[in-house]
């Protein structure tokens, strides 16, 4: 005996009911609602970092100079500034040593941020806060304070680095040893400057990070003989590697804009050996008053860092995908 509610089997599908307008509308508003959301934010951004980005785009295929700033007209030139700036074998050598300087930050705020992390994880609880507030401390400093600091501590007449090495009766006589007069430690000096001032940021991320771990995941690791190296390489990297990734590309941009500890420790001297992209386009535009040519090269800046990050991340969904 047929149910009585039970449909025939005619072999087409039974019509849907029509929605109503109600029903419409309200799809169609929590469609947009997220866009309505997050429109305001968008044109807060588009009115604050586009204008600028577009005017500095226009200024870039201008040839605009000091004679521009009093009459007004600066005439187009197309990428003739971006020719000429490749063109120039000092940006290429300031290139390669904005790369050698972020590579070197980066990897230096990765391992130790990662070492200071694992530190606030097994210190007492008192220590754990003195250690907090002293990185909380730095990383509220402000750069430029930082920076004379930092050159008041490697003054070669009163710096107080010069007069505790010539106390120890170690190293020599460093009285007027002058730390920023080479290339080459006026650039480790700035480095260490960058991780100093940047690693509250990544060893209290890291260790915010490594607090969301389960003590399962140890205690299993424990069991199977793993010891305290063996815990890191395979099972907190492994957790941290999403927020390790977002550090380091954040690291990367910072690195590469960093301008405040170059200008004010060395200003890109002594002869251009501490010199990289932004020291370059600020000398560029408001030492040799060529701000075409310095606009160029920011805007070069911001390709080069725009073509790393749109790679880096493609990488790392890729890497997802696959290990998901």
């Amino acid at each position: 005996m047929t149910s009585l509610t039970q449909a025939p089997e005619t072999g087409t599908a039974a019509p849907t009911p029509p929605r109503s307008d109600e029903t419409v509308r309200t799809n169609r508003l929590a469609r947009f609602t997220p866009y309505g959301l997050v429109g305001p934010a968008l044109l807060a951004f588009a009115v604050v970092l586009g204008y600028p980005m577009v005017r500095l785009v226009w200024l870039s295929v201008q040839d605009f100079g000091p004679r521009s700033l009093f009459t007004g007209e600066a005439p187009f030139v197309g990428l003739g500034n971006f020719t000429r700036v490749l063109g120039d074998s000092d940006f290429w050598a300031v290139l390669l040593r904005t790369l050698i300087v972020s590579v070197a930050c980066v990897a230096a705020l990765m391992v130790i941020g990662f070492l200071l992390a694992s530190l606030l994880r097994q210190v007492s609880s008192w220590a754990r806060v003195m250690l907090s507030v002293c990185l909380v401390l730095v990383w509220a400093m402000p750069m430029v304070s930082a920076s004379m600091i930092w050159r008041w501590l490697f003054e070669p007449q009163y710096g107080v680095l010069n007069w505790v090495l010539t106390q120890l009766k170690v190293f020599g006589d460093f009285s007027a040893h002058d730390w920023f007069g080479s290339p080459g430690q006026a650039l480790f000096l700035i480095i260490a400057l960058i991780v100093w001032k940047g690693l509250p940021f990544v060893a209290l991320t890291l260790y915010a990070a490594m607090g969301q771990i389960p003590d399962d995941l140890y205690e299993a690791a424990g069991l199977d003989g793993a010891g305290r190296w063996s815990m890191a390489r395979h099972v907190t990297l492994p957790i941290l590697g999403p927020v390790l990734a977002v550090l380091v590309l954040l690291e990367v941009i910072w690195s590469v804009n960093s301008f405040t500890p170059f200008w004010v420790l060395t200003q890109g001297g002594p002869d251009g050996g501490t010199t990289t992209l932004g020291v370059y386009s600020y000398l560029e535009a408001f030492t040799r008053n060529d701000y075409g040519g310095g606009a160029a090269i920011a805007i070069i800046t911001v390709i080069l860092l725009a073509a790393l990050a749109v790679l880096y991340v493609r990488r790392l969904f890729a890497q997802g995908e696959v290990t998901g």
